[in-house]
């Protein structure tokens, strides 16, 4: 992959990564994608909205900031996500976005019931996150496009409660979250959100 081109490879090796079941798989246009210019990389500590995109500074002693066009802006956290989602936030959604037992609590794992216009993908892992992430976006259109209603926001957050509750239950590292051991009500859950 060509890591190096587009200052993706990370510093730590790949056995690392490997070991610790951090491994991404890709769509096989990925890097074509990116080459014509329609996946566009940007490293940058500063970074703010506009209208049609997003402004960031660049990464160098210019101070120059660039523009960018974009339809949807995805963040790459990396480590301590939920501390730097956390820090983007404004008060009091930063404090809502962790939960008292660290997990990050979200309906549906995309929304947080009490942070308006705001969506998360890919913070709750399952055996195929390839699968559930594809899930996720399709409910989150459908629910972008008004095509079908949440529950209350005491329903959601009930909800929220009892799936972080089977994680608890169900193994020590809890803290790391998984929808696998209820991985097919949830995809009948969602499935039923999107196709009714």
């Amino acid at each position: 992959m060509p890591l190096e081109k587009y200052g993706l490879k990370p510093e730590h090796s790949f056995e690392e990564d490997y070991a610790s079941c951090q491994m991404a798989i890709m769509p096989n246009t990925f890097f074509e994608e990116a080459d014509k210019g329609k996946i566009v990389f940007k490293k940058t500590t500063k970074w703010w909205f506009w209208s049609g995109g997003v402004v960031f500074d660049e990464q160098d002693n210019n101070n120059t900031t660039t523009k960018l066009e974009a339809d949807v802006v995805i963040f790459n956290t990396g480590f301590q996500g939920k501390l730097k989602l956390q820090s983007l936030l404004p008060h009091p959604f930063n404090t809502l976005l962790v939960d008292s037992s660290d997990i990050v609590p979200l309906y549906r794992g995309v929304i947080h019931p009490l942070i308006p216009n705001m969506a998360f993908v890919g913070y709750l892992e399952s055996v195929s996150n390839l699968r559930t992430g594809e899930l996720r976006c399709k409910w989150l259109a459908k629910l972008a496009d008004d095509g079908f209603k949440l529950p209350s926001i005491h329903q959601m957050l009930q909800q929220i409660s009892d799936e972080i509750q089977v994680m608890k239950n169900t193994t020590r590292f809890y803290k790391r979250q998984c929808v696998s051991t209820f991985s097919i009500s949830y995809t009948d859950e969602i499935s039923q959100d999107i196709y009714g």
